[in-house]
This record gives structure tokens, C-alpha cells and sequence, in this order.
């Protein structure tokens, strides 16, 4: 069982944090929406309201006995804050970020404190068009 903070509590956020939840991970999931914590609770998810970008939020969330942490929410922005927070303030060992605009790609690298990044938008694409 790994412990996983999941940012980004709607959408893709959530549906990952309930397929960890569901394989037997211990899943906390940090979002901003109030009116959130109750569905995400129903799915059996922990959820923390705040700011993603707030140490204490990370620490509330348990940044400091974290095995992964998945930067998802739908701003790059955050997305990067969040993981060098994670990296370098708590050193969780493996950070995802969620890429929102391809042109932000080459930015989600160990500089900032990502260890993999994921884009949606092309993975869609190299599914379409296979890269050369």
C-alpha cells in the first residue's frame, strides 16, 4: 500500500485518486471547493480543503509520510508550485504534474520537482498520430 496525495479534486484528479483508492492506496486528496469534501468522502477518498500551494495544506494532508504526489489540478501554475513544494520542502519521492497546455511541457522537469509528467491532451494526440 502506498500513501498518495492527489491535487485537484474534480475530473481526472478524481477519478485517479478512486482507482488508487480502489487498488488499496492510501489516498488523501487536496482540494479547493468546499462543496467537494462530501462527494469526495462518499468515494471513500480523505479529502483536505485549502490551498495546494500552502506548506501547512500539504502538511494537513500528510506531505510528510507521503510515498507520491500527484500535482493534477486543472492550473500549470499550481501544478508546478505544488510539486517542488513537494519535492524539495517535504521530499516525497515520486511527483506526477499534470501538464494543462502542451507548451508548458518542457517546464514539468526535476528543476521543478517533477518526476513524470502527464498531458492529456497529447497523450490523445500521439494515440492519433504516433510520434515519428
Amino acid at each position: 500500500m502506498m500513501r498518495i496525495i492527489v491535487v485537484g479534486g474534480a475530473g481526472l484528479a478524481e477519478q485517479v485518486a478512486t482507482a488508487l483508492e480502489m487498488a488499496g492506496d492510501e489516498v488523501t486528496v487536496i482540494d479547493t471547493d468546499p462543496s467537494r469534501e462530501s462527494a469526495l468522502a462518499k468515494a471513500g477518498l480523505r479529502a483536505v480543503r485549502g490551498d495546494p500551494t500552502v506548506p501547512a495544506t500539504l502538511e494537513a494532508a500528510g506531505a510528510h509520510r507521503t510515498d507520491v504526489l500527484i500535482a493534477g489540478s486543472r492550473s500549470d501554475e499550481t501544478n508546478l508550485v505544488v510539486s517542488l513544494l513537494a519535492k524539495k520542502h517535504f521530499a516525497i519521492p515520486r511527483v506526477i504534474g499534470r501538464v494543462n497546455d502542451s507548451a508548458n511541457e518542457d517546464l514539468f522537469d526535476d528543476a521543478w520537482g517533477v518526476d513524470a509528467l502527464v498531458s492529456p491532451s497529447t497523450a490523445v494526440v500521439s494515440l492519433v498520430r504516433p510520434p515519428a
